[in-house]
């Protein structure tokens, strides 16, 4: 049986999950364990009751999503974070607790991020709440969202997944490969590092046999993401004008003198001397039409001569040189992450990303959700703070946008107003 999660949020105090179980379900040896001792690997409850119900109040703290935390991580981080995902699975039986009981869900998924570990929500009811089609999926998700710079890693767990998922054993390949690896230096195949994650993902599925999805009837179809390419195009050049506009400035025509000074060129009122030469011209592999960008396309205007973008923005309002805009272009369920570049990783890891250089912006800051009331943005426990009007928001607690509020990402001067239709 599963039971409905409520979140709830408040400014002072935070956000929280909130689970009702029916009093004559809840397993109370596993309930009393936690309380008395609560692992590391559960975010830290209370409960109480009225009679007919057990509430059980997930206070969520520093924690944040684990799903805000997407990218690509060091091999021993990666492994690091793995394992902190499935010990729990194995070790839970010793506070009386049931694997099938954990809320196996990616969305409530909770990660700490100085202490580089996954927390879970569990909710102790004698019911079966999960099965083994929950953890596959849960396992999918986590190998989309959390990627590593090491190939031969990264392919050895995904096939791990789509063959046959046991932790125990997965847990011992992460090990032998990371004492292998300890002293090695890894190289990223090129089909490895230009491929989309998801797609990756796939494509291991596509090409998956018989013997191995044994035990998956089932398996969990993966959506394809959308890739996105740069065209740089390049403009049809006349070699007539640009011999001209060499010429002009006196530029040598292959060698010798320039072309200027070996003929004069004699005008006058009346007449004027030219020196036509053959038409010719440099044509690209290929050519496109170059748009005519018009402010109709990124603006719509209202009353009073007032101008809105067309998509949510974020507009600086400082003297710093900071970038000055932040484009939101999300669906209904998306998230857009904004951190600074870490350049240890050398990768974006962040939807928007500060210069490394920026003060008081964490490399993981704050990220905006889009649902059907609006957009919120909530803090990811930054060091610095995320304020809305001069106010600091809690960590982790949704907080919604309202066109003209002031945004500022830490204290030093990252201060954006957020524009909306």
């Amino acid at each position: 049986m599963m039971y409905e999660i409520q979140s709830v949020n408040d400014f002072l105090t935070g956000s929280s999950l909130v689970i009702r179980v029916p009093e004559k379900e809840i397993d109370y040896n596993a309930l009393h364990t936690i309380q008395a001792d609560c692992p590391s690997f559960i975010v830290p409850f209370h409960y109480k009751a009225d009679g007919k119900f057990i509430e059980i109040v997930h206070k969520i703290g520093t924690q944040c999503k684990l799903q805000y935390f997407s990218g690509e991580v060091a091999p021993n981080e990666y492994s690091a974070l793995w394992q902190s995902l499935l010990m729990p699975l194995l070790d839970c039986k010793d506070w009386f607790m049931n694997p099938c009981s954990f809320v196996l869900n990616s969305d409530y998924l909770y990660y700490d991020k100085t202490k580089n570990t996954i927390s879970y929500i569990y909710i102790p009811s004698t019911s079966i709440n999960q099965n083994s089609e929950d953890f596959y999926k849960m396992a999918v998700d986590v190998s989309k969202m959390i990627t590593v710079s090491d190939a031969a890693l990264e392919n050895k767990v995904l096939r791990a997944i789509i063959k046959d998922f046991n932790p125990s054993a997965f847990l011992q390949m992460l090990n032998d490969h990371t004492s292998k690896t300890v002293d090695a230096t890894i190289v990223n195949p090129v089909y490895i590092t230009n491929m989309p994650q998801e797609k990756h993902v796939q494509q291991l599925l596509d090409g998956r046999d018989s013997d191995e999805m044994q035990g998956f009837a089932n398996p969990l179809p993966l959506s394809d993401i959308n890739e996105d390419f740069d065209i740089h195009i390049q403009p049809e050049i006349k070699a007539k004008q640009r011999k001209k506009d060499r010429e002009s400035v006196g530029l040598k025509i292959f060698s010798g003198k320039s072309k200027s000074k070996r003929k004069n060129i004699t005008q006058s009122a009346s007449s004027q001397e030219v020196f036509d030469e053959p038409e010719a011209s440099i044509v690209p592999l290929f050519t496109l039409p170059v748009p005519v960008a018009s402010e109709q396309d990124n603006i719509i205007e209202i009353t009073q001569n007032e101008i809105i973008p067309k998509h949510p923005q974020l507009r600086y309002i400082g003297y710093a040189n900071l970038p000055s805009t932040i484009q939101i272009t999300i669906d209904e369920g998306e998230i857009f992450t904004i951190g600074r570049f870490d350049a240890a990783i050398g990768k974006r890891q962040s939807s928007f990303e500060f210069e490394k250089k920026t003060k008081a912006v964490s490399r993981r800051h704050a990220v905006i959700e889009r649902d059907s009331a609006g957009y919120k943005i909530i803090d990811l426990s930054s060091s610095a703070g995320t304020f809305i009007d001069n106010k600091r928001l809690p960590p982790n607690t949704p907080h919604g946008l309202e066109k003209g509020c002031r945004v500022s990402f830490g204290n030093s001067g990252a201060d954006y107003v957020w524009e909306a239709s």
